[in-house]
């Protein structure tokens, strides 16, 4: 199993200016828990992909724009940084960063342009590092989906990820994303060149790959070596998408590997990407992602209509972007949205009680209800969690909960506040009822620890 770990040793002289070598500590190497269903520090301790759209933020921001946006998700309690190194969005494949400098001479994918200092690598060696200095990872696509199946056979591919996996192998933050919102049926073949470059530039840095909208990596690359985990896109189609189903799916393959939903709905995003229709919420986004993680994911990627674009009415390079879903929305104020500070809060549950042995368990539940009010569970090893996406009742079968002395909360997905129900030994089916009035937008989170733990309010931390 591959771990997250870095070499001290610069490869070779092309490299130099890009490796940044340090010493392998504890505090950045990433695993696949051995049960094949979390990923974790080396060490075995807990850890949470708490992702952040970001697709184009190696073309669109400046230096000082970087630290703005860095800062911001840091501070929000963003885990990584889900970006493109190549994006070029609808026009340009060989588009130029904020400084004007592009990718590659003469848009040959084999010939990445390190003439002249700066460049366009080294703006993008800089951002990695400021994500590292604010201890974020980066989720890195080394090029869009759609330049993969135009611009690259099987060879340049394979040339461009060897290079690309060359100058990052020793970043200690990155973690590899293949693919990027493609189909890869008919191009299985050219990503597998990828992926296996990846794998064998970088074998100690975990890798996945980024599906078209509905579909899993499990569809086409679950068994391939170099997939260390897989990551679905449950996308922007329709309200109330049950991408927990999906995570249910990967959580039955075998062998055993982690699951997240790497493209959930974006905040903003019209429905079915009409601008007649509504647009997603906060609601909608923290619906998502509880009823993935509750189903069992490793955690979840959040995303902003105007966030991953980077959207300024005022600054629209020609060259690059055309889609603006919000023509109004300046991403320096959308993120600080309500969706994106949200988001924290579910990562402060998840890391508030011990995350091995954690599985999906709707056996718990008398009626999981369904739809649009589906309620997900999820246990662990003295705890249970059960979302409510509406505020519905919630009724447990207590003789299924495997601890006598139950104590139980309600914890609040838009404030992070956990107000204690009573501690009780019940072994029969128990009626929760959550505050508020049963609508959209009042979920919640009921929370039933094995009270001899002794431990506090979710959300706050374990005792370590």
């Amino acid at each position: 199993m591959r771990v997250l770990i870095v070499s001290t040793l610069i490869s070779s002289t092309l490299f130099a200016a890009a490796d940044r070598p340090s010493s392998a500590t504890e505090t950045w190497r990433l695993s696949v828990s051995p049960d094949g269903r979390r990923l974790q520090k080396a060490d075995g301790a807990d850890w949470f992909w708490l992702g952040d759209t970001a697709w184009s933020l190696f073309i669109r921001l400046d230096r000082e724009q970087v630290d703005t946006y860095l800062q911001t998700r840091a501070r929000q309690g963003f885990t990584v940084i889900q970006c493109v190194m190549v994006m070029g969005y609808n026009h340009s494949w060989n588009a130029p960063n904020a400084y004007g400098h592009r990718p590659f001479i003469d848009g040959d994918p084999t010939r990445p342009d390190t003439r002249s200092q700066p460049n366009f690598w080294t703006h993008a060696d800089s951002i990695i590092d400021k994500a590292k200095d604010l201890g974020l990872y980066v989720a890195l696509l080394p090029a869009w989906g759609n330049w993969w199946k135009s611009k690259f056979n099987n060879h340049q591919a394979q040339t461009y990820a060897t290079w690309i996996g060359n100058r990052y192998k020793n970043r200690e933050n990155i973690i590899w994303v293949n693919g990027g919102d493609v189909n890869a049926t008919e191009h299985t073949s050219k990503f597998n060149c990828v992926g296996n470059a990846i794998d064998a530039t970088c074998p100690n840095q975990l890798q996945t790959y980024h599906p078209r909208g509905g579909r899993s990596s499990s569809i086409l690359f679950h068994n391939q070596a170099w997939l260390d985990f897989n990551m679905l896109q449950s996308g922007h189609g329709r309200r109330d998408n049950r991408n927990d189903a999906k995570i249910d799916v990967d959580w039955g393959k075998s062998p055993c590997k982690p699951t997240l939903d790497g493209e959930p709905c974006y905040e903003k995003h019209p429905i079915a990407w009409k601008y007649s229709n509504p647009s997603f919420t906060d609601h909608d986004v923290r619906q998502a992602a509880y009823w993935s993680v509750f189903a069992g994911a490793a955690g979840l990627t959040y995303g902003h209509v105007n966030v991953w674009i980077f959207n300024d009415p005022a600054d629209k390079p020609e060259e690059t972007f055309d889609v603006v879903m919000d023509h109004q929305g300046r991403w320096q104020t959308e993120i600080n949205s309500t969706g994106a500070n949200d988001m924290i809060h579910l990562k402060n549950l998840m890391m508030s009680r011990p995350h091995k042995g954690r599985q999906p368990d709707q056996r718990l539940l008398t009626d999981p209800l369904g739809g649009p009010k589906k309620l997900r569970a999820t246990r662990g090893q003295g705890y249970v969690f059960v979302y409510t996406t509406h505020g519905d009742n919630i009724e447990v079968n207590a003789g299924k909960i495997p601890w006598k002395n139950k104590k139980c909360w309600w914890y609040d997905p838009r404030t992070g506040k956990a107000s204690l129900i009573k501690t009780t030994a019940s072994s029969t089916v128990k009626t929760f009822d959550p505050p508020g009035p049963v609508r959209r937008g009042n979920d919640f989170v009921l929370v039933i620890d094995d009270a001899d733990r002794g431990w506090g309010a979710p959300g706050v931390g374990l005792p370590r």
